[in-house]
């Protein structure tokens, strides 16, 4: 089973400090909803976020959007190989069922993130796609997992995936971060055994876990017993 966790991804709702300024306010009135129930997103409230700290890596479910498309939809998911989960810079950790199709439309996912956000579960507890839960560390959700854990991170060796997974037994955590720019904010290095990085140059999030999954597949089809 491999599982990739999305870390410090920066998913989270408008903060309190921000309920006032005008593109908040306009952007609420636009979504039909009051501040404390939105997403926060850079591309709606960008000059808003010039007022908190980190604000130029913050408000970007968009990424957490593709990464989660990408995952469910790979050949790795539908063949029951892939667990899928995404960690917030606010310790916040949500779990996604494989069978969980998630909406094409952003602004869907968007009115979905929030329910998520403002209920806990969804659909329903009778049956949980999506589960979030607060408080809880990235190392405190790797000590959950059996197998080894590693990480890409800019600053680690160029080593191609599909050899890291051979020298790796069948359970593996892989911490991918989940940020536009900048460094994780979890002590990611501290936690990890492997640290590799993919290209001598950032990746986008899809390309990521494109590789990720399809890597793990062909090791998986090789050995032919994960």
């Amino acid at each position: 089973m491999l599982r990739i966790i999305l870390a410090d991804a920066e998913l989270e709702l408008i903060p309190e400090g921000l309920f006032g300024h005008p593109s908040v306010r306009s952007y609420a009135k636009r979504r039909g909803k009051p501040p404390e129930r939105l997403l926060m997103d850079g591309s709606f409230v960008h000059s808003a976020l010039n007022r908190l700290p980190d604000g130029d890596r913050r408000g970007r479910p968009d990424i957490v959007h593709v990464f989660l498309l990408v995952c469910l939809d790979s050949i790795l998911n539908l063949r029951g190989q892939l667990e899928t989960l995404v960690h917030t810079r606010n310790n916040e950790v949500i779990s996604i069922s494989q069978e969980t199709r998630l909406p094409k439309n952003y602004n869907r996912f968007l009115g979905l993130m929030e329910s998520l956000f403002e209920r806990g579960v969804v659909p329903s507890k009778e049956n949980p796609l999506l589960r979030l839960e607060r408080d809880l560390s990235l190392g405190n959700l790797l000590d959950r997992f059996r197998g080894q854990s590693i990480a890409l991170t800019e600053d680690a060796p160029l080593m191609d995936p599909v050899a890291v997974f051979e020298k790796l037994g069948p359970d593996v955590n892989c911490i991918v971060g989940g940020f536009p720019r900048g460094d994780f904010l979890s002590p990611v290095r501290e936690l990890t055994a492997k640290r590799f990085s993919l290209w001598r140059e950032p990746l986008k999030i899809w390309t990521v876990a494109s590789e990720l999954t399809t890597s793990y597949g062909r090791v998986a089809d090789s050995k032919g017993k994960r």
